[in-house]
C-alpha cells in the first residue's frame, strides 16, 4: 500500500505543469504561424509581395475565421467547467448545428 501511493504521489508531482492553458496555445500558435509562414513564402512569394498578404480577404473569410475563434472559445469553456456527461451531449450537440450551418452556409 505504501508502494502505491508512493508511486501515486510521484506521479501527480512529475505530472503537473506551471504553465497555463493560454501560455500552452500561444506556444502551439507561434508554431503554427512558423509554419505557415514559411509554407506561404515558398508558395505563394511572388502574389503576396505584389498584391499583399490579406488579397482576397472579404467579409465571408473574416466572418469565417471570427467562427472558428469563437467555436474555440465556446469549446474550452466547456470542456474546463462541464463534466463527462454533458461534454458528450455537447459534443453531438455541436456536431449536428456545425452540420446544419455549413449546409445552409455553404
Amino acid at each position: 500500500e505504501k508502494v502505491i501511493k508512493k508511486a501515486r504521489m510521484i506521479n501527480e508531482n512529475s505530472s503537473k505543469n506551471n504553465h497555463g492553458l493560454a501560455y500552452m496555445q500561444c506556444q502551439l500558435s507561434v508554431v503554427s504561424l512558423f509554419i505557415l509562414g514559411v509554407y506561404a513564402t515558398m508558395k505563394d512569394s511572388r502574389a503576396i509581395l505584389k498584391d499583399g498578404l490579406f488579397q482576397n480577404f472579404n467579409g465571408l473569410a473574416f466572418y469565417s475565421c471570427l467562427n472558428s475563434a469563437v467555436g474555440g472559445l465556446i469549446v474550452a469553456g466547456v470542456l474546463k467547467y462541464a463534466d463527462s456527461v454533458l461534454k458528450g451531449y455537447a459534443t453531438a450537440v455541436s456536431v449536428v448545428i456545425t452540420g446544419a450551418c455549413s449546409t445552409q452556409l455553404f
